[in-house]
C-alpha cells in the first residue's frame, strides 16, 4: 500500500489528540482526589458536586456547553440522569443511600420513570467513590503517598499493605 501525503499528518494528529485526552483524564483524576481529600464526609450531594465540577473543568458546562455535540454527549446525559436521580433521593438517605429499601427504590424508579439499573448505577457509583474517599483519606492522614493518576492508583491498590482487598482495588483499574 502507498502512503499519501496526508497519511503522516493523520497520525500526527491522531497521536496529539490522544496525548491532549491523556492530559485532560490526569488533570481530571486529580482534581477528583484532591475534591475527596478536601471532603470530611462523602454524601450523594458530594459525588453530584464533584461531577458537576469536574464537567466544568472539561468543558462540559459554561460556554463550550453550546458547542455542537455536547449537550447532547453520552457524558452530559448520564450526568444529568445521576443529577436527577440524586435530587429525587430523600435527604435522610443522601449520606447513607445504601439504607435505601426496595419499596424506596420502586418509588424512584417511578417517580423519575426511569429503569431500577440507572438507579442502582448512580448508588454504585457513590459507594465507589465514597470507599475511595475514605481510603484516600486514611492514606493522606498516614502520611503515605497519594496518587496522581488513575495507573498509578491501581498499582498502589494492588501493593501488599495498601489498605484494600483486590476486588476494590479491581473497581479502580484503569
Amino acid at each position: 500500500p502507498t502512503l499519501s501525503m496526508f497519511d503522516g499528518l493523520k497520525n500526527s494528529w491522531s497521536q496529539a489528540t490522544e496525548g491532549i485526552q491523556k492530559t485532560k483524564q490526569d488533570e481530571a483524576f486529580k482534581f477528583q482526589i484532591n475534591f475527596l481529600l478536601r471532603k470530611d464526609k462523602f454524601g450523594l450531594d458530594e459525588m453530584i458536586d464533584m461531577m458537576k465540577t469536574g464537567a466544568e473543568l472539561q468543558g462540559f458546562k459554561g460556554w463550550r456547553k453550546h458547542m455542537p455535540g455536547t449537550a447532547n454527549s453520552p457524558q452530559v446525559k448520564e450526568m444529568e440522569q445521576h443529577e436527577n436521580i440524586v435530587a429525587a433521593v430523600p435527604a435522610k438517605f443522601r449520606y447513607a443511600p445504601h439504607q435505601i429499601k426496595g419499596m424506596d427504590k420502586i418509588k424512584l424508579q417511578k417517580d423519575l420513570g426511569i429503569d431500577a439499573r440507572e438507579i442502582n448505577k448512580t448508588f454504585r457509583m457513590h459507594k465507589e467513590m465514597s470507599l475511595l474517599h475514605e481510603w484516600v483519606r486514611k492514606r493522606a492522614e498516614q502520611g503515605k503517598s497519594i496518587p496522581q493518576t488513575s495507573s498509578e492508583l491501581t498499582r498502589i491498590m494492588l501493593e501488599a499493605g495498601a489498605g484494600v482487598n483486590k476486588k476494590f482495588a479491581m473497581m479502580f483499574r484503569s
